[in-house]
């Protein structure tokens, strides 16, 4: 993760807190912050179920032809 990326979740996650105490909800900057990592495991996972299909997509080809052989 380069700094800048890091740098701007700092600034989001550190600010969300004050926005909720502003707004005379204290006591949901928990809830905020898990549901913002929530969404970026999300993402990340996301990110890392399409780069695996890409290294591994003649594998899975090969594979689902060979079935589709069998079935038919």
């Amino acid at each position: 993760m380069n700094k800048v990326m890091i740098i701007w979740l700092v600034l989001f996650l550190g600010l969300s807190c004050q926005a909720f105490a502003k707004a005379g909800l204290a006591d949901d900057g928990f809830k905020f912050v898990m549901a913002i990592v929530g969404l970026l495991l999300l993402v990340a996972g996301f990110f890392a179920g399409i780069d695996f299909l890409i290294k591994n997509r003649k594998d899975f080809f090969n594979k689902f032809k060979v079935f589709l052989k069998k079935k038919i």
